[in-house]
């Protein structure tokens, strides 16, 4: 079980780097969720995001804007980041179960003495 032990270990290292990385992008990024409102004939963005227990929202930009389509962007990023993130823990988490499971019942060689014919 050495070499099970051994590999989920370097994926455990691999995958909280992974997540540290992709934290680091997440944090980089504009809190909150970009909102479209279509008032007349326009598009307009804006930026909703909670301070202080309240939700506040902020004009970005129309939708005809150069901005609009980087906002857009920046949203589908935030977002996608936030899925792969959560996956993430929920492998890291699986994998430390796992090590748990392997540190408490650790390998001994299997006695054939059970099995027909042994």
């Amino acid at each position: 079980m050495s070499v099970v032990n051994g590999i989920l270990k370097e994926e455990l290292e691999r995958l909280e780097k992974l997540q540290a990385k992709y934290l680091d992008m997440f944090e980089a990024l504009p809190k909150g969720s970009l909102r479209k409102k279509k008032i007349g004939q326009k598009m307009y963005f804006y930026l909703v995001s909670r301070k202080g227990g309240q939700v506040v929202t902020e004009y970005l930009c129309q939708g005809d804007s150069p901005k609009a389509k980087s906002f857009e962007e920046q949203d589908a990023k935030r977002r996608d980041l936030k899925s792969k993130v959560k996956n993430i823990k929920k492998d890291i988490d699986e994998i430390r179960r796992s090590l748990g499971k392997l540190a408490r019942n650790p390998s001994t060689p299997h006695d054939r003495s059970g099995f027909p014919g042994s």
